[in-house]
């Protein structure tokens, strides 16, 4: 029985551990084969900004499900949510999209109905809502930019109430108001003390009877001095605290009206409201072109007959039609020696090996339709390449060349190589075709098998890896 090389050894095992590496991806992520559990529930907000497909559906902080797919419906959008089968929801219960954390993933919040609400009216007189039916009450997330325009409002609303605080208690007629009131108070003293010198003279018994009037008074006053006393004090302290507090009331319209503290900046000064704007408009672009960028991560393996190569990529995609492809693989003729040793009589024996070694890629791409050129380094050197699309990108045809001034021997034409790449599905890909073929001693047929994850796989991999508290 004939045994296995070493090479073909290597590739099987690159075929073993890429299927491993699959099962285990789809053991993470719950990948589900067939007809999925749960019932569908659907509900309509006025905007779902970073909700995504995969993101979770929960209740009371308990995960009960998840969003299926997001789409326009007219002006709003309608979310699909596909909720476990155990798990039943009260008619009338809050949709609500909510942040997890301070700048955690969107999620779907179930907020179950108040006591004492009335409850919407069923077909079937059920109190849980059935597969199909539509959530009514929905709350959408808030806007920073609606929390800047209250923010406006407020300030405005302050500059109005220091300016008539300032009018009343801050300017010459306001002082001058109080002078003709103290004025009045000190000439009506007088006329009272004139009218009792009047009618101490020539009022006779009138006289009479305002005297046992006071003595009267004077009675309850005796009786009743403590109490006077301690009515007399608390008048005094109110009077006190009313000063006191006027003068810090006008102290404070001053301040404010010299634009000092932060409410007198947020009145006088508009480069506070400004930088506020600035900033919030700069948030919203940045968080615009976070949206916009998407993240590839790739994996293959491929076995070029009697050799195999492992790849790593990194696909930066800031708009559709343009990308950046950083890869990293493990090149079995990666560097290259020769070593001429002189024997006697006059001989000479040249030795060659080859090392296996990491290269790199970076490239730029830009795509027209179903055609995209690429440029940059490939496998270290300098190369160019071009990839056709088809089956709306699940079929892709590439040729791709480099190392134009390759010295080695058996090796001085560019490499070239011709690839036909099939998607079996979102995640998994299996690609064939013939390696360096300008090099006839050089050249291979080759197949390979791998994973590619989007921001989605990403973001939901990343979500289900369990954190130690």
């Amino acid at each position: 029985m004939s045994k296995l090389s070493a090479e073909a050894k290597v590739g099987l095992l690159v075929i073993v551990g890429s299927v491993v590496l699959l099962v285990m991806t789809f053991a993470v992520g719950k990948y589900q084969f067939g007809e999925q559990r749960g019932y569908i529930l659907q509900a309509a907000f006025d905007s779902v900004a970073g909700l995504d497909t995969k993101s979770s559906v929960r209740m009371a902080g308990v995960k009960i499900g998840v969003v299926e797919k997001v789409e326009l419906e007219d002006s709003r959008a309608r979310v699909t949510l596909r909720i476990d089968p155990e798990v039943q929801i009260l008619r009338g219960t809050e949709a609500m999209v909510k942040t997890m954390g301070l700048l955690g993933e969107k999620y779907v919040e179930f907020v179950p109905v108040k006591h004492g609400r009335p409850q919407p009216p069923s077909p079937d007189g059920s109190p849980y809502f059935k597969g199909g039916e539509r959530v009514q009450s929905t709350v959408s997330p808030s806007d920073v930019d609606k929390l800047v325009n209250q923010l406006s409002a407020i300030a405005d609303d302050i500059k109005q109430v220091t300016a008539s605080l300032s009018q009343v208690f801050g300017t010459e007629r306001g002082a001058r108001s109080m002078e003709d009131i103290l004025g009045d108070l000190r000439q009506t003293t007088a006329n009272v003390k004139e009218f009792s010198s009047a009618l101490r003279s020539d009022g006779g018994e009138l006289i009479m009877r305002l005297n046992e009037l006071v003595a009267s008074l004077n009675g309850v006053v005796g009786d009743n001095r403590d109490n006077f006393k301690v009515t007399m004090e608390n008048i005094k302290e109110a009077s006190k605290s009313a000063e006191l507090a006027l003068a810090s009331i006008e102290n404070a319209t001053k301040k404010i009206d010299r634009g000092e503290g932060t409410i007198g900046k947020l009145v006088n000064d508009d480069s506070m409201y400004n930088n506020i704007d600035s900033a919030a408009k700069g948030i919203s672009d940045y968080t615009s072109r976070a949206e916009r960028l998407k993240t590839i991560i790739g994996f293959r393996g491929e076995y070029h007959f009697p050799q195999s190569q492992t790849y790593a990529s990194l696909e930066l995609k800031p708009r559709p039609d343009q990308y950046y492809l950083i890869e990293i693989t493990s090149d079995p003729f990666g560097k290259y020696s020769r070593t001429e040793t002189t024997t006697t009589p006059g001989g000479t024996v040249v030795s060659e090996t080859y090392e296996d070694k990491f290269v790199f890629s970076v490239e730029f791409a830009k795509r027209w339709g179903n055609l995209a050129m690429r440029l940059g380094i490939i496998e270290s050197t300098g190369g160019i390449g071009a990839d056709y699309y088809a089956f709306g990108d699940r079929l892709k045809f590439s040729l791709e060349s480099w190392n134009f001034n390759s010295k080695q021997p058996q090796n001085e034409n560019a490499h070239v190589k011709a690839t036909a790449n099939y998607s079996l599905g979102k995640t998994l890909f299996v690609n064939a075709g013939y390696d360096n073929f300008l090099n006839k001693d050089r050249a291979a047929p080759f197949v390979g098998i791998g994973l590619r994850f989007d921001d989605e796989d990403l973001k939901y991999l990343l979500g289900s890896i369990p954190i130690p508290k």
